[in-house]
């Protein structure tokens, strides 16, 4: 299933490089794979982000019986315009996930309707975040959140996607940083996301 992803995404002009694993931009154990994309990519170009998106696949990605089932972490590395307020990531967050998804299903489900997906975020108060965090960047803002869309690859069924999301800017250049999966807060996947997340953050400090 994640072959499929890599192939819906050469389809669309979006794939640089399924990454060696000795040149991820994220670090992540060593069964999860990845990939950089162009943005914005071909499925989504009505997007206003540009830049390169870097993303590590947990090992059950595209297994929807799996405790990893569409979990991944991802960071978008952007020019410094457009500014990053919420109203925007949530745009072009919407963008991104209804084009993937009508890329992928093709019109095979015509039930499927991605105008309507929605997003949730909450923004989350500064004095909250972990001392770490706040030394990686010059300017802040994380949010929690939920998609609610149609997962297009194993199920082409209505899903909830949970999101911590991260944006900051560094050196003239917007950064977003994601935590996506389906699976509570509690789940032993969150903690694997958060590394992969701190370890970029902390590479920001050097």
């Amino acid at each position: 299933m994640l072959r499929q992803l890599t192939v819906c995404l050469l389809m669309f002009g979006t794939l640089l490089a399924a990454d060696e694993p000795n040149t991820f931009k994220l670090a992540a154990p060593k069964d999860w794979s990845g990939e950089t994309l162009e943005l914005p990519p071909g499925f989504a170009p009505d997007m206003k982000l540009k830049g390169y998106e870097h993303i590590r696949f947990a090992p059950g990605m595209m297994k929807s019986g799996s405790e990893t089932f569409f979990s991944y972490a991802f960071v978008f590395e952007l020019s410094p315009k457009p500014e990053l307020t919420e109203a925007v990531v949530k745009d072009e967050f919407l963008k991104y996930y209804r084009g993937l998804c009508a890329a992928v299903l093709n019109g095979k489900v015509p039930d499927v309707d991605p105008s309507d997906f929605t997003i949730e975020l909450k923004q989350v108060k500064p004095d909250s975040k972990p001392a770490s965090e706040e030394k990686a960047s010059d300017v802040s803002t994380r949010y929690t959140g939920k998609l609610d869309w149609v997962e297009p690859f194993a199920t082409k069924k209505r899903q909830k996607l949970n999101l911590e999301i991260q944006t900051w800017t560094k050196n003239e250049h917007n950064y977003i940083f994601a935590c996506v999966s389906p699976q509570p807060a509690d789940a032993a996947i969150w903690k694997q996301l958060h590394t992969i997340r701190d370890e970029y953050l902390n590479k920001q400090t050097k």
